[in-house]
C-alpha cells in the first residue's frame, strides 16, 4: 500500500500561487486545553501504554 504525505498530496492537487502566503502558527500559539487533570492524563496514558 502506497502511503503518501497528506500535505504533499494536497499541494500536488492544488499548487499555491507565487503571492499566496503559507499559514504558519505564531510563536504564541497554544493548543486548546483538554480539561483533564494531570492525574486523569496519567491514567489515560498508562492505560494506552499497558
Amino acid at each position: 500500500m502506497n502511503k503518501t504525505n497528506i500535505a504533499a498530496a494536497s499541494a500536488a492537487v492544488k499548487p499555491r500561487e507565487r503571492d499566496e502566503a503559507i499559514d504558519r502558527p505564531t510563536e504564541n500559539w497554544k493548543p486548546y486545553p483538554c480539561l483533564l487533570t494531570r492525574r486523569e492524563l496519567r491514567e489515560v496514558i498508562a492505560k494506552q501504554l499497558g
